[in-house]
């Protein structure tokens, strides 16, 4: 089952027995000496030559199978979009098995590069190989000898995915590629449950929600990378401000079921894990550039090699954005990533990655008049935004027995994000000095004189700035461990328990500078937040029949958080005002799933939801003295129903029913989201919402079911939402729907793959109009801030070929082809244009 072909076949080999064959049933747990049959997969270059791949959408190419040399690192991951095709998985596990028949034992021990111990990478079948550290929702299953130690949420095989006790989805290295998204937030619009609410065009700061929360700064859903957090404080301040580069991503895992339990903190909504590509098994060297309108620019180089017991793979991403609103953006995003056998049962995983990125971010959207005058000005032109970040992972596996995994990870991460921006007003203030006026036909109409316009149609520019700096240190240490074991003929179980020590510094400083251009000016405010999270889990699969599932399970929160404040308002406090808390929380859950059929499965579970108060938001300043806000936890009770059907290898469809109870739900006054809360005793432990839908999703290939050589998948996916609120707010908002929380949402999805190197892709997007502030105002204000967006609909495309000799693909892509003008967000302040339409060309290639 679950265990390690990994471990067993090391371990069996240390012992000098001649392992045996086993047939895969579904996970089950290896008898003592059972063995491993013999994986024939290798790395293949990637995103090169598309007709070599055996998996795309997750199905086997029967044509491209045949003639291939190479099977993708993925292991098949199924489908597009979701690597859930499993009979592409066991086509590809039937030609391992005849692969390993050659060996004695049906199993190889193919030793290392290095003429020492086996290395038991390289003796097990893909469907066996998962990460090794991957004990989460799925079973933990050991990766190929080019992967390396790191946390899967979900797992790289279709049965793993039909083994997590809930709703879970996969988008995969190739759903990146043939829809070239240009970030997270293109590749997660065909999610179902998922709304991205889009800022600046691509994607630099997410705003992602599930299931009908507010996607703010995605603060309600955990965000990792390769299963370790990346928010700036995972727990005293979740928002993200950073995102990982979509380019330097093998596929994106989302959970929004049970299986979020063994990940914290912010499982209100589930979790989204971005998985990078990790080293090759031979040497490889690749690159890709792009180049479009907008000064779109990207250029992508990376190498990577297996050498004796050591992996690696460096890379560097490097990005320039004019953008439709004069982003200006540069940034670069460097990544290297090792790998080291330290011997057949012990492997070492490191990761360093250094992100540096400047551009002309700014909360300030348009007024309405502004927006239909010229969607594309952007008026605070003095805004400037630099983003520093330094991360570095490591992740230590043990397979102590055959059915004993224990990983260790230790993390740490330091990002600084200092934005200088100019004051404005939203009216007319005859006590301050105006460097500009901006009016609703985009003019300056500063040396006119009095009166100005009242209506909210301009915009009044400050002369003078106030720069948020803001550092962010985290660090922290976590151990698991899984324990497969048998009860009987027909029951046995996966334990999987850990524990998580985590610390959090912020430092954060207000300055104020005296024109309109200013770089420095003086200190106004002045603040130290500190941060320490115990976090306990347990979980506890049993497997009855092969069959059912049942995964119950634990998690305890315990979370410190303290606010110290030096100055405020100009003003030093002496001594310092200093107050802190502690929140501790209970979080079970339970998932189950039952086989019906081979091609049915069907799953349930309830889980809680979990999110401790913002540090910030828990205590504030009155009349000098910092008073606690008492604040407790945001707490869901979050429920699903739901089944997945698969059929061979062209048809896949999954069915989700939900409602999420939000109990305490705090929406905090942000500049980031559009302030809700008018003043601090509006936070207090806000109320109440519910959130009922359903979500859908069918892959049908016509061409595949004919058997025909090539392929043709259309994939649909649909959301409705209802998300209102309930008690404990404001009488008169009880029973409406909340910000950005859209009804309605529908993806489609055609793919088109051949043999002879031609690909193309035709994506659209359809979202229903949607409220932007909790009174549901419908018509939308002169000055921006509010009202209701209406729906829109977007149609991308992109059609590449490939030359399989050369392993190059040349491509055009298409993003927004029919030009729609549309409101993305009336957050952070003001009207946000969507994307414009944007069309590049680009070549990659892998040797």
């Amino acid at each position: 089952m679950v265990f390690d072909a990994l471990i067993s076949g090391a371990v069996a080999q240390e012992l000098g027995e001649a392992p045996k064959a086993e047939e895969d049933s579904g996970g089950d747990v290896p008898a003592e000496g059972a063995s491993i049959e013999a994986s024939a997969s290798e790395t293949p270059p990637s995103d090169s030559v598309a007709t070599n791949e055996e998996t795309i959408d997750g199905r086997a190419d029967t044509a491209s199978a045949e003639s291939s040399t190479e099977a993708t690192t993925d292991g098949g991951p199924a489908d597009t979009p979701s690597m859930r095709a499993e009979a592409a998985v066991e086509r590809e596990q039937g030609a391992e098995a005849a692969v390993s028949e050659d060996s004695d034992d049906g199993a190889t021990t193919e030793a290392s590069a290095t003429g020492g111990d086996a290395d038991p990478f390289a003796t097990m079948p893909e469907d066996e190989a998962l990460a090794l550290p991957a004990v989460v929702a799925a079973p933990t299953r050991a990766r190929t000898e080019s992967e390396i130690p790191q946390i899967d949420v979900i797992g790289r095989t279709s049965r793993q995915l039909a083994e997590v006790p809930g709703s879970a989805y996969v988008v995969t290295q190739e759903d990146l590629r043939e829809q070239g998204a240009v970030s997270a937030n293109e590749a997660l619009r065909v999610v179902p449950g998922v709304h991205v609410r889009d800022e600046e065009g691509i994607g630099l700061r997410p705003n992602i929600g599930f299931r009908g929360l507010n996607p703010d700064r995605s603060r309600n859903i955990l965000v990792l990378e390769d299963g370790v957090p990346i928010a700036l404080a995972p727990y005293g301040e979740p928002e993200l401000y950073y995102a990982p580069f979509i380019e330097r991503m093998e596929r994106l895992e989302i959970v929004k079921g049970s299986g979020s339990i063994l990940w914290g903190p912010q499982t209100i909504g589930g979790v989204l894990n971005y998985i990078t590509k990790d080293p090759p098994k031979k040497l490889t060297v690749g690159g890709e550039v792009r180049y479009g309108n907008f000064g779109y620019l990207l250029a992508e180089g990376h190498v990577g090699d297996t050498v004796g017991a050591l992996g690696y793979r460096l890379g560097v991403v490097h990005k320039r954005f004019g953008g439709h609103r004069g982003l200006n953006l540069e940034a670069t995003d460097a990544t290297a990533k090792f790998r080291f056998q330290v011997s057949s049962k012990s492997t070492l995983g490191l990761k360093l990655q250094v992100y540096d990125e400047v551009s002309n971010a700014t909360y300030l959207g348009l007024t309405r008049p502004q927006y239909e005058n010229n969607a594309g000005d952007n008026f605070a032109v003095n805004d400037r935004l630099p983003v520093k970040r330094y991360a570095i992972a490591a992740t230590h596996n043990i397979a102590f027995k055959p059915n004993l995994l224990t990983q260790n990870t230790v993390y740490a991460s330091y990002t600084e994000r200092n934005w200088l921006r100019q004051d404005f007003d939203r009216s007319f203030d005859e006590s301050r000095n105006y460097d500009r006026i901006i009016d609703g036909n985009g003019q300056n109409i500063l040396g006119q004189g009095p009166p100005y316009p009242g209506d909210g149609s301009a915009t009044f520019f400050r002369d003078s700035t106030g720069s948020r700096n803001r550092a962010f240190t985290i660090g922290g240490i976590e151990s698991r461990t899984t324990w497969d074991y048998r009860m009987s003929e027909q029951a046995r179980g996966e334990l999987i328990g850990g524990m998580r020590f985590h610390i959090e510094h912020t430092s954060e400083q207000r300055i104020n500078g005296s024109s309109a251009r200013a770089l420095s000016g003086a200190l106004r405010d002045d603040e130290n937040r500190q941060g320490l999270a115990v976090a306990g889990y347990l979980q506890n699969r049993f497997i009855f029949w092969d069959k059912f599932r049942v995964s119950p399970g634990l998690r305890i929160e315990s979370v410190w958080n303290e606010r110290e404040i030096f100055r405020s308002g100009n003003e030093d406090l002496v001594p310092a005002a200093l107050e802190s808390e502690n929140v501790f929380a209970l979080i079970p859950g339970l998932g189950l799933s039952y086989e019906v059929i081979d091609q049915l499965n069907l799953f349930g579970g309830v889980h809680r939801g979990f999110a401790p108060p913002r540090t910030k938001d828990a205590f504030g300043l009155a009349d000098g003295e910092l008073q606690n806000f008492r604040l407790a936890a945001e707490f869901s009770w979050n429920y699903e129903l739901g089944a997945r059907v698969s059929y061979a290898d062209f048809l896949f469809a999954e069915v989700t029913g939900f409602m999420l109870d939000f109990q305490n739900q705090v929406i905090a006054p942000s500049d980031a989201g559009g302030a809700i809360a008018q003043d601090a005793a509006d936070l207090i432990n806000g109320g109440a919402s519910r959130h009922l839908g359903v979500e859908s999703s069918v892959t049908f290939d016509a061409i595949q079911a004919a058997g025909l050589s090539f392929r043709m998948p259309l994939t649909l996916n649909y959301t409705f939402v209802d998300a209102r609120f309930g008690d404990g707010w404001r009488e008169d908002w009880v029973g409406n729907h909340l910000p950005y929380a859209p009804r309605h949402m529908l993806s489609s999805q055609l793919r088109f793959v051949h043999d002879t190197g031609v690909s193309a892709q035709v994506n659209g997007h359809y979202m229903s109009g949607q409220f932007t502030d909790a009174d549901n105002t419908l018509e939308l204000a002169q000055n921006g801030t509010l009202g209701r967006i209406d729906g829109r609909f977007l149609l991308d495309a992109r059609v590449a070929y490939t030359f399989a000799r050369l392993g190059l693909t040349a491509y055009v892509s298409g993003k927004n082809l029919t030009g729609t003008q549309y409101i993305a967000s009336l957050a952070p302040s003001g009207i946000q244009p969507g994307m414009f339409r944007q069309v590049f060309a680009g070549i990659q290639g892998e040797i």
